[in-house]
């Protein structure tokens, strides 16, 4: 039989690298004293196993688990806690694998799922993994809370402290004979605090954060600074001489399985006060903190973002950031205009980029939508899900409703003994019925529409295309929309400078002049929609990379 082997390695379990090859080793052994061949490998190093969405690994073995020929016929891992520590998430991996065909062997634990016997097995081992990482969390935070009112480091890098270790005054040793730490003293490192103090003085006497950071890039080129840094900066406390922990609380998401915080209430948080590790005076920190407040005053009824139709569109090639507004009407590298860490200083006004982008669009859709006398293109309509089917899929989402009220009872802890034991038969049962509803789904019969043929009007689509720029402008979100929906994204790339001339008089000018315009019945707005050229601060390629079925790239030139 073939067999594909995963393997994982989580630091969070105090694992090494190396416990993948030692996972590998004890399949290996079992696969070879029954004569079995292990054709694949999928593996994710370093990666917890609280949640499937953030294992690539497992996710990539999933993918390749549902390929026709199927390329193996179990997935084998050493123990089940590898594939995950989610009781969910194991639970759907399960069945997945047993929709394609796949049976899932942990060798250790002594589970195959090929075996229908083995369903109680598999959900009793999953919620001893899942409880093992809640006691694992809490055993961190204990640890971390001791070590944190012992003066000691909890963790993480602030900029201006590095973090030394303490030893045992016992004098003992690891076996290796090397002192033992029993913990890390956080220490100022003065070359750092020196660049710290040098922030919140200029920030205190009206720098903003942008202007710091493109003087620190130019001041410290090893290091790269962003405007949002020095705003987090300008918050720290640690800066203060106030440490404080468990201020956060890290909860997994169930969209994305990553992890994200929360603030708990202050009455939670634990606070020392070391003056030994203050960096800022209380003068400076006081000016600093009052500048932010006030700040904040005056800009809390402003409108801090903007919407624009090519938002998120538009990419520098030689840093691989954004466009985006810098000033009122001009697009620019974000990395450049803010910290100085791209070389990129084009400046494309607003309404030239547009026009020309539309333009350039309308283009591609008229010759998508007219290229032949009538153009067509084939879809199937979407499956009528008879009654039959209805009925079925209702059934299987109430069953697992009841699945989920017993086994949330189970996770809770107050059943023991004989009642446990037949919440985990009922908990089977329902299952059970659960896979009959999906079989009954699967086998309800459905109608499925032979191909339809969409024709396209040649002179509704010249229509479409006339009003493209102005209907776009008339809705920006709507616009949007359909604009991310047809753009996967705009490179622009600059070139030399140029100097601008007047396309109607030919008169040369170092920069387009409003009063030039004006003689000509002609508005700022107007000449940049009409002749973009002119909205560019240096000679520029655009490279417009489509999405839409049927458009072909397309370079456009400025």
């Amino acid at each position: 039989m073939d067999l594909s082997f995963y393997g994982r390695f989580s630091s969070a379990d105090h694992q090494r690298e190396t416990s993948i090859e030692d996972q590998r080793r004890i399949v290996e052994r079992w696969a070879a004293a029954r004569g079995h061949t292990i054709v694949s490998e999928f593996t994710d190093y370093g990666t917890s196993g609280a949640s499937f969405k953030v294992l690539k690994g497992l996710r990539r073995a999933v993918e390749a688990a549902g390929e026709r020929p199927a390329p193996f016929a179990a997935l084998v891992v050493d123990q089940l806690s590898r594939l995950s520590r989610d009781i969910g998430d194991t639970d759907v991996l399960v069945k997945r694998l047993k929709f394609y065909g796949i049976r899932i062997i942990a060798v250790q634990d002594g589970i195959d799922t090929a075996d229908e016997n083995t369903k109680i097995s598999v959900t009793v081992k999953s919620l001893v993994n899942e409880i093992f990482l809640d006691d694992l969390r809490k055993t961190t935070k204990r640890g971390m809370d001791g070590q944190f009112l012992k003066g000691f480091s909890t963790g993480g890098r602030t900029y201006g402290y590095r973090s030394e270790p303490v030893f045992d005054p016992a004098g003992h040793l690891d076996p290796r004979g090397h002192p033992i730490p029993i913990g890390y003293r956080l220490t100022i490192e003065e070359i750092e605090a020196a660049v710290v103090r040098e922030i919140f003085r200029l920030f205190g006497d009206g720098v903003c954060e942008k202007t710091i950071a493109k003087t620190l890039n130019r001041k410290y080129p090893s290091h790269t600074w962003w405007p949002n840094t020095i705003c987090m900066m300008l918050r720290n406390t640690r800066y203060y001489g106030l440490f404080t922990f468990n201020k956060r609380e890290w909860l997994k998401s169930p969209l994305t399985g990553r992890r994200v915080y929360r603030l708990r209430p202050a009455d939670q948080w634990e606070v020392q006060n070391l003056e030994a590790l203050r960096i800022i005076d209380d003068l400076t920190w006081e000016k600093v903190q009052t500048r932010i407040r006030t700040r904040q005053h005056l800009f809390a009824n402003r409108r801090t973002r903007t919407n624009h139709l090519l938002s998120g569109l538009l990419i520098c090639p030689r840093c691989g950031g954004r466009y985006s507004i810098i000033s009122r009407s001009y697009y620019g590298c974000r990395n450049h205009f803010e910290s100085n860490a791209c070389a990129n200083d084009i400046r494309i006004r607003l309404e030239a980029l547009e026009s020309m982008i539309l333009s350039a669009l309308a283009q591609q859709l008229l010759s998508f939508g007219s290229g032949l006398r009538v153009a067509t293109a084939q879809r199937r309509q979407e499956p009528n899900i008879s009654d039959t089917r209805v009925a079925a899929e209702r059934r299987c989402t109430a069953l697992r409703r009841q699945a989920d009220v017993i086994m949330s009872i189970v996770k809770s802890g107050r059943m023991t003994g004989r009642a446990l034991e037949e919440a985990l038969a009922s908990y089977q049962q329902i299952w059970n019925q659960v896979e009959a509803a999906e079989r009954e789904t699967h086998a309800a019969p459905r109608r499925v529409d032979g191909p339809v043929e969409i024709r396209y009007d040649k002179a509704v689509v010249q229509l479409f295309t006339a009003e493209f720029r102005e209907a776009l402008r008339a809705d920006v979100r709507l616009g949007r929309e359909f604009l991310v929906e047809i753009l996967d994204h705009v490179q622009i790339e600059a070139g030399p400078r140029y100097a601008p001339a007047c396309p109607i008089c030919k008169t040369q000018f170092a920069k387009v002049n409003p009063q030039h315009f004006g003689r000509h019945g002609l508005t700022l707005r107007q000449v940049y929609q009409e002749f973009p050229g002119l909205g560019f601060s240096k000679k520029a390629r655009l490279a417009i990379h489509t999405k839409l079925s049927g458009i072909a790239r397309s370079s456009v030139a400025a």
